[in-house]
């Protein structure tokens, strides 16, 4: 399982909040993550500081080399398709194709209406974006081979979760009541299922207590990859980076169940198959 770690890049000072941001992509991809995420908000919403993470995501992608870079998440709803693709696709050429695009509806009504945009409409308007941006990336200049495949959806909804696997796309998920849906998906999914579990370490929580209860998650046996964060969001930087250095030596999760492949090779030949694989 791949360890990832997200920020919402928060605090006082935006100026200060992305300068740590790149500290903690570099401190990340040195102590062997496989991802590093930041997420969107408008005009400081909780908290947040970045309403253009791509724009930042270029500057990561110069002081790193290796570790993916992932948005979680640019509300596409609020965003014209075309040109989020070519931004996309420019940070993609820039980072060596690193890019993992996060979409999702938007959960802040005031953005909404800033945008002039029905807020009640979301989900419908995030899901016509994300069929058009896909459609774009097969044509705009510069190409991004391969992004079409790093798209990911923000969901943990049961249409949600088909939705995104009709479409090929990777779930991120903080809620581990999606857990019930996940085989369905993992079943049906276009292309490659993927599935990134977002979990918290709580304000003055220590990171191996998060893992013991990542371990009880509902959710762990049909993720791919781990994505924490740390909270309070405008925490210093000293606190996430003590969080990346807790959680580093565990990036393996040794202790994960058995691979996913006999279980999903059962999911896609019948329930009878099911119920053998599980029984193993």
């Amino acid at each position: 399982m791949r360890l990832g770690y997200l920020t919402h890049v928060a605090g006082a000072a935006p100026a200060q909040a992305y300068r740590d941001t790149v500290t903690l992509a570099v401190a990340a991809e040195e102590l062997g993550f496989a991802s590093f995420w930041v997420a969107q908000h408008h005009d400081g919403h909780l908290d947040g500081t970045l309403p253009s993470p791509l724009v930042l995501l270029g500057a990561v992608a110069q002081a790193t080399s290796t570790i993916r870079l992932g948005t979680a998440v640019v509300a596409a709803a609020l965003e014209d398709p075309r040109r989020l693709a070519e931004d996309a696709a420019v940070l993609d050429v820039l980072s060596g194709g690193r890019l993992e695009l996060g979409v999702g509806a938007g959960a802040d009504a005031g953005a909404s209406a800033r945008f002039g945009r029905d807020h009640d409409r979301r989900h419908a308007d995030c899901a016509d974006a994300v069929d058009a941006l896909r459609a774009h990336l097969d044509e705009i200049v510069p190409a991004a081979p391969g992004l079409g495949a790093r798209l990911w959806q923000a969901t943990g909804g049961s249409r949600g979760v088909d939705a995104a696997g009709a479409r090929g796309m990777g779930i991120l998920s903080g809620r581990p009541d999606a857990a019930p849906d996940l085989p369905r998906y993992w079943a049906r999914a276009a292309g490659e299922p993927r599935v990134a579990a977002v979990r918290v370490v709580g304000p003055g929580e220590a990171p191996d207590a998060a893992l013991r209860r990542w371990r009880a998650d509902p959710v762990r046996a049909w993720a791919t990859e781990l994505v924490v964060q740390t909270q309070p969001a405008h925490a210093p930087v000293g606190t996430h980076l003590a969080t990346l250095r807790a959680l580093a030596p565990t990036r393996r999760d040794a202790d994960r169940p058995a691979p996913l492949g006999p279980l999903v090779a059962a999911l896609r030949t019948g329930p009878r198959r099911v119920a053998a694989a599980t029984d193993a």
